[in-house]
């Protein structure tokens, strides 16, 4: 009896709630499906079945707040655990397959071009920095001026030779500026609330992968203050004299963009108070580990001599704000940062610049470009553009020399990373003759094959498309326009619908070089949130067979090439003439000004 008479108060109470408030919560028209559903409701309370009528997550602003922190203090190895599996058990797999090419497959010249052997060629290259991590170098993967980065660019040549390439040619490039080397780091928590006496947490993950200032031998131990993404109106009033700031880094969109690069010169010139050391949280989700950079667009890396930082990754910054969450004056969050390294010379780094010569008929080449060194697994930048182009030399080597009207040359530089340009401008001068004269153009494919993803927060995964690149024609070719159209099409190649006129990355640093020498390059490339991270490894990112797809593509564009010179990719062509570089551009200075 009495819980008949809860339910029919609840009615009365409901229907004097509307006629007073009006139907706020429920149309009027619904009031009979409103007390059929509390009917079902209790129904199925006292039957054991399970309630999902009511979906909310909680009933009122107190209620949703305590659930949420409850749930979410988690250390980030508790926190990841938790997460997969409540995701494994809302989802099933759904694997439909990579989009395919157009073209069939048994008529097409460029089948034996294969992501097998793409797959292949990318997981020699990623042992070489699975060695680097194994050896325990702190800043891993086949870093530039390394004997990780030099042994693969020789491996490299080793498949060179066995696909019939038997001119290959080695320059030694001493290091040219100083490169940041990572001798010791570390970031624990030394004190935070919930925490018992003597209990600390260390972030085994944590990163400084550019140049840094260095903290007293032991490190420094601060107070931790969050200021979110630095911005001026997030850093109004704050004192962060000797605290270590938690900054979050937002990219924009990717990681070669990011907010962290602006804020790190704001904090660092010391108008709020100098701290003592700056710890980055890259907004990056499924990445153990983040090699970012905070110091200025286009090679002034070493802003960040400024002051002490480090990164961590997306979990484990997460983890430190909701410490701080908890934070009171009394009871603060502090943390020891420990950063000890050095920059180092051409005494004890070089790299190498390895290429492959197939000649033509024509006495003019195309050169194939791709930067060997890379932070961490270095699959994403650029071991898949590697692996691509060494893809692209097996096919072509099977050419014989006769039928070849035009040469090819598989330029594979080292010692691009840091600053972010190579060593091309070391093959220009000892190639100073060929470049201006014999040159028909570059063809140069930058960080490709990473899979499109599918990202609804609680859960991100791949998709079965590519992440679109960007193209790059240095001349506005029409001719090149209308062949990488084509190629697109043929091939399903997921693209941008511009192109992009400003050389960039390597090039950059060889105007005038590259500009008086009259060289036309043209290639996709694309930057993504998991640039310089290990989510391309760890996640399964870069597909071999999107790959083969653009390696097909490339190798139908240079088949078409073959009807043509370079007077015909100069017709109608607009050549680059940009007095300053895309880096040093009011356009980026307006983009990275608003953060």
């Amino acid at each position: 009896m009495q819980a008949k008479k809860t339910t029919e108060m609840k009615k009365i109470i409901q229907i004097l709630s509307i006629l007073f408030f009006g139907c706020v919560f429920n149309a009027c028209d619904n009031q009979v499906k409103t007390d059929l559903d509390e009917q079902t409701i209790e129904k199925e309370s006292v039957s054991g079945k399970s309630n999902l009528s009511d979906q909310r997550m909680a009933a009122t602003p107190e209620e949703l707040i305590k659930a949420l922190g409850e749930v979410s203090f988690k250390t980030p190895e508790e926190y990841e655990s938790i997460m997969e599996k409540e995701s494994n058990a809302a989802i099933g797999e759904f694997d439909v397959g990579y989009i395919h090419q157009s073209v069939d497959e048994e008529t097409d010249p460029n089948n034996d071009i294969k992501g097998t052997d793409i797959a292949e060629y990318m997981d020699g290259l990623t042992q070489f920095a699975i060695q680097s991590k194994n050896d325990g170098e702190l800043i891993w993967g086949r870093v530039q001026g390394t004997k990780y980065e030099r042994n693969a660019a020789l491996w490299v040549g080793e498949k060179f030779r066995e696909f019939g390439i038997d001119d290959i040619r080695i320059d030694t490039i001493p290091a040219r500026r100083p490169l940041w080397y990572l001798s010791e780091l570390d970031l624990t928590i030394t004190k935070a609330p919930t925490f018992s006496k003597g209990e600390t947490y260390q972030f085994t993950n944590a990163l400084t992968g550019y140049q840094s200032a260095t903290t007293p031998k032991g490190g420094v131990e601060g107070e931790v203050i969050y200021v979110g993404e630095g911005t001026p109106a997030e850093l109004q009033g704050r004192n962060l004299k000797d605290k270590i700031v938690l900054l979050r880094s937002r990219g924009l969109p990717g990681g070669l963009f990011h907010s962290a690069r602006t804020a790190y010169s704001r904090i660092v010139i010391g108008d709020y108070g100098m701290p003592k050391g700056i710890i980055v949280w890259p907004d990056v989700p499924n990445a153990t580990q983040v090699a970012t950079r905070v110091g200025s667009i286009g090679g002034g890396e070493n802003l960040g001599l400024a002051l002490p930082w480090t990164t961590i990754n997306n979990n484990d910054g997460y983890y430190l704000r909701k410490l701080l969450d908890r934070a009171t004056p009394k009871d603060p969050v502090r943390v020891r940062l420990n950063v000890q390294g050095e920059e180092q010379g051409s005494d004890k780094r070089h790299s190498l610049n390895l290429y492959g010569v197939l000649p033509g008929q024509s006495g003019k080449y195309i050169i194939h470009l791709a930067h060997v060194d890379g932070f961490l697994y270095a699959q994403h930048c650029n071991g898949g553009g590697v692996a691509l182009t060494m893809a692209l030399a097996k096919h072509l080597a099977k050419i014989p020399a006769e039928k070849r009207r035009h040469g090819h040359i598989f330029l594979m530089v080292g010692d691009h990373e840091n600053p972010g340009v190579g060593a091309t401008d070391k093959f220009i001068e000892k190639n100073r003759e060929l470049m201006e004269n014999d040159v028909l153009m570059v063809l140069r494919p930058e960080k490709p094959g990473m899979i499109q993803e599918i990202d609804e927060g609680w859960i991100t995964s791949k998709s079965n498309v590519a992440t679109p690149p960007m193209l790059m024609i240095t001349n506005k070719s029409p001719l090149l326009i209308e062949l990488f159209k084509e190629a697109a099409k043929r091939y399903s190649i997921a693209t941008s619908d511009f192109y992009f006129i400003d050389p960039a990355a390597d090039e950059t640093n060889f105007h005038p070089p590259y500009f008086d020498a009259g060289i036309i390059t043209a290639g996709w490339t694309s930057g993504t949130r998991y640039y310089h991270t290990t989510a391309d490894y760890e996640n399964n990112s870069i597909s071999p067979f999107e790959l083969e797809k653009m390696a097909r593509a490339h190798a139908f564009i240079i088949s078409e090439l073959e009807k043509y010179d370079k007077a015909d990719l100069e017709k109608g062509a607009v050549p680059y003439t940009a007095e300053k570089s895309i880096y040093q551009s009011d356009l980026l200075k307006l983009m990275l000004g608003n953060h």
